[in-house]
């Protein structure tokens, strides 16, 4: 008889950011489904994508997605100039900012004024830069001796 031989696998870590997913939503939702849309959000923190069109717009966080999605519908800079939403909410809000950050570098929404703050330990370009800026002097001395 064989042994079944038990596999150490290691345990998938899905699920442990994301809480929840609201995508694609028409922004008339507000006045149809307030009531819905306020119990699905309210409490929630994450990440709200705002589109014109198929086009992302705007990127912004939330401690209240809730409240932080109607202000963009009634009274900011942004009223009119979206038509739907997303929402994701995030279950460890201690890296909300820099999922802020990371989308919002990759992405480059037109309604972004800002992209984010990286760290100055994390700013490897700079590292980078500096390390070819060392091998071009090296480079230089060495022509100099040929």
């Amino acid at each position: 008889m064989k042994k079944k031989v038990k596999k150490n696998r290691k345990k998938s870590n899905r699920g442990k950011l994301i809480k929840g997913i609201l995508e694609n939503v028409p922004a008339e939702s507000f006045d149809i489904l307030y009531s819905e849309i306020e119990e699905l959000l309210r409490g929630n923190s994450g990440i709200y994508v705002l589109y014109n069109s198929d086009e992302i717009y705007y990127i912004g966080l939330a401690k209240d997605l809730k409240g932080r999605l109607l202000t963009h519908f009634d009274r900011s800079r942004h009223k009119g100039k979206w038509n739907k939403f997303s929402v994701y909410i995030i279950k460890n809000i201690d890296y909300l900012k820099d999922l802020e950050t990371l989308l919002l570098r990759i992405v480059k929404p037109n309604g972004n004024r800002i992209s984010g703050n990286v760290p100055k330990e994390a700013r490897l370009t700079e590292k980078l830069k500096k390390t070819i800026s060392k091998l071009r002097k090296s480079i230089k001395s060495i022509e100099k001796v040929i």
